[in-house]
């Protein structure tokens, strides 16, 4: 259902909790689907539906504030969140040093969020999309699982120095082999820092019938084979 039609969106809510989900995830674009979220929570307390509710963000950090006050998890995707137009004119980064001079202004823009779910006890999904690495990633990392983690660990670095750790990871790709090497080498990067974070593994844009079931199998069941 499109999230700004409160009714349809609630109803259907609804039929997910029937089924016994544990919780139900919504897409959210804009400000006004950021204002429907609050709508949808109402209507669900007043039905005594207890499911948790989570919000897909895209792009706006405004917008993940608001929806902090009614859902209960809200994914961010490092791509597109703090820096996500694609344009190589802006800069070239000729040092590791000169990339992360970029890291504060990033900071700000996601200090304030982190800081709101922390207080308001919510749970947030740092999820890298190999679709959407931003141009700053891209023009020092490429179009790699090594840019996808570095992205994800930026943001994470963040939340802990806010205190913050009630987050998980993901790094979805529609590749199961690029999204395969993608996770292990964030699960790698995580034992050497000593991090213990959930990873929330699936294949972005599977695809429909058994073109979807294959990739999510194998991109999936390779990771669960792991381990991880």
């Amino acid at each position: 259902t499109n999230t700004k039609d409160v009714e349809a969106s609630v109803e259907q809510i609804l039929k997910i909790h029937k089924e016994g989900a544990s919780l139900a995830r919504l897409t959210v674009q804009g400000r006004f689907e950021a204002d429907a979220c609050q709508k949808i929570r109402d209507s669900l307390d007043e039905k005594g539906i207890d499911i948790p509710l989570v919000a897909d963000i895209h792009f706006a950090p405004a917008v993940a504030l608001r929806v902090a006050d009614s859902f209960e998890k809200i994914r961010i995707n490092p791509g597109n969140f703090a820096d996500g137009i694609k344009s190589f004119e802006d800069k070239v980064y000729d040092s590791r040093e000169e990339f992360d001079a970029d890291i504060p202004q990033i900071e700000a823009l996601l200090e304030p969020l982190v800081l709101k779910m922390k207080e308001k006890g919510r749970a947030m999904r740092i999820g890298t999309n190999h679709g959407s690495l931003s141009a700053r990633v891209m023009s020092f990392w490429g179009d790699s699982p090594r840019g996808m983690v570095e992205s994800a660990i930026e943001f994470a670095n963040i939340c802990r120095k806010n205190d913050y750790h009630n987050f998980l990871f993901s790094m979805k790709a529609s590749n199961p082999l690029v999204m395969v090497q993608a996770y292990r080498l964030l699960a790698a990067e995580m034992y050497k820092l000593g991090w213990n974070y959930p990873l929330h593994v699936g294949v972005t844009e599977a695809g429909e019938g058994e073109d979807g079931r294959m990739k999510s199998a194998i991109g999936i069941g390779a990771l669960l084979a792991d381990g991880l």
